[in-house]
């Protein structure tokens, strides 16, 4: 509820207060909007901190409030619709319609990307496999009998590029594992309906 919304429940609740106490009283309240508003802090805050006007209006008028809801009065009826949210009642459509693009986006772009980075991540942890060049040279030179200066360079250097493509490929798995499951709690909170995701 922001500030507008809560001083017109007020102004409701309180009408079988005197109209210059009652202008009193909502600027008290009015007061308190702009005091929290200069110390940063939102209308919303301030209104849940301030408590429902319902029950402020209860305390301030004692006896004289009337248990009838103001809404169920014809006098008091359009100006209490006004303060109240408008209901959802397009939920179904919209979570239909929410689920049918997801699946579209997951099939055109999520499933094929996602498929095309994990083939990048498994071309480059194979290449780590270069690590094993010295025991391939090895056993090339216990059944051939055969023993090359060159072969046994390029061994070592394909062993240290091995360990260079494994500690990528560490890092390039973390990253991938990350970027993924926030998609899917991105696809989790967009079907739920949750739109600051």
């Amino acid at each position: 509820m922001n500030r507008q919304q809560f001083m017109q429940a007020m102004e409701i609740h309180l009408r079988p207060m005197e109209p210059q106490e009652r202008a009193e009283l909502l600027a008290d309240y009015d007061q308190h909007f702009e005091l929290g508003l200069q110390e940063g802090r939102t209308e919303e805050e301030i209104a849940r901190e301030l408590g429902h006007p319902e029950e402020i209006a209860r305390e301030a008028l004692g006896a004289r409030y009337d248990v009838n809801t103001p809404g169920s009065d014809p006098f008091y009826a359009p100006t209490y619709g006004e303060m109240r949210p408008p209901k959802n009642s397009n939920r179904a459509a919209r979570n239909f319609f929410t689920g049918i693009g997801l699946i579209f986006l997951n099939l055109i772009l999520g499933i094929p990307l996602g498929l095309t980075l994990w083939s990048l991540w498994l071309a480059i942890a194979s290449m780590s496999l270069l690590v094993l060049a010295p025991v391939a040279a090895a056993v090339d030179f216990l059944f051939l009998s055969q023993f090359d200066k060159a072969e046994l360079f390029v061994a070592i250097g394909a062993f240290g590029v091995g360990i260079l493509f494994f500690l990528a490929a560490k890092r390039v798995f973390n990253a991938f594992k990350a970027v993924t499951l926030q998609y899917i709690r991105w696809n989790s909170k967009t079907m739920k309906g949750d739109v600051s995701a």
